[in-house]
């Protein structure tokens, strides 16, 4: 099976020249497997825990393409993950080489890197597929929006119009059910979608609670603002739009709306 720039299956990471320019460190083997598959030309689902860094495979391999003059679109499902991406990717491969297209905003359209709203590739596939004759690949970040009842729709035309020659990279922290999610798409796609999952969470998940003025501590002294919370003794801290506005009971309030919505009898207590 070939691509866009003649990939051809079997072609691994030893066997063709790849610049890793575009981050420090060594790629994880999860990430050296994804682009092993790209490589060959072949549709790739990730699944792995946020941070692990699954945008890494999308820049390493647009880093290959654009050395090759070919073209890659990456689509986000929300505007901000397309402008923050935008800007990542113009940091890392320059301004004249990625556009943005998010509807009411266009910037180098003609760029061979794209960063668009799945709205608009899959409304490219359907009316333009033209314009995506030098894309070799995109990337659906956030493919389990597939399964969102109001948008999925989008995503899941997006799969089933992508042209062939286009390689798909699906990203996701969160699908649970990307076997059979590959299964679909290499039904509608009729070739293999590989699956590449790494359950390693280079950044740990810690809990963590935050008390009325805000702060965010650790559970045993979240333990024991609750039991003084209890006991009646701890108030909420003072805070900077919180000024005395009177003498006696309920003499705090609130100076953004003129000392009226009163807190609290006397001054306020420090937390802890």
């Amino acid at each position: 099976m070939s691509g866009a720039l003649g990939f051809k299956r079997g072609r691994g990471l030893g066997r063709v020249e790849f610049p890793r320019t575009t981050g420090p460190g060594q790629l994880d083997d999860f990430q050296k497997e994804a682009i092993d598959h790209l490589l060959a030309g072949e549709d790739v689902l990730v699944y792995a825990p946020t941070g692990s860094g699954k945008t890494r495979i999308a820049e390493e391999f647009a880093a290959w393409l654009l050395e090759r003059g070919g073209g890659m679109g990456y689509t986000a499902p929300l505007k901000a993950i397309s402008n923050q991406k935008y800007r990542d990717f113009v940091d890392i491969f320059g301004e004249p080489r990625v556009g943005l297209l998010t509807g009411d905003i266009s910037i180098n359209p003609g760029a061979p890197l794209l960063v668009m709203t799945t709205e608009i590739f899959r409304n490219r596939c359907l009316t333009e597929p033209a314009t995506l004759s030098r894309m070799a690949c995109v990337v659906l970040d956030e493919i389990h929006y597939l399964g969102d009842e109001q948008r999925g729709t989008v995503w899941e035309e997006s799969v089933i119009f992508c042209p062939y020659h286009v390689i798909i990279l699906g990203l996701s922290a969160t699908v649970s059910n990307a076997a059979q999610l590959a299964e679909w798409m290499a039904g509608v796609r009729g070739r293999p979608v590989h699956v590449v999952y790494e359950s390693r969470r280079p950044v740990p998940l810690e809990f963590r609670w935050i008390l009325p003025d805000g702060r965010v501590v650790e559970e045993t002294r979240a333990r024991e603002a609750v039991r003084r919370l209890a006991r009646g003794k701890m108030r909420p801290r003072r805070q900077p739009w919180q000024a005395r506005v009177g003498e006696g009971d309920q003499a705090w309030g609130d100076v953004r709306a003129g000392g009226r919505g009163r807190l609290w009898a006397g001054e306020p207590e420090g937390l802890l």
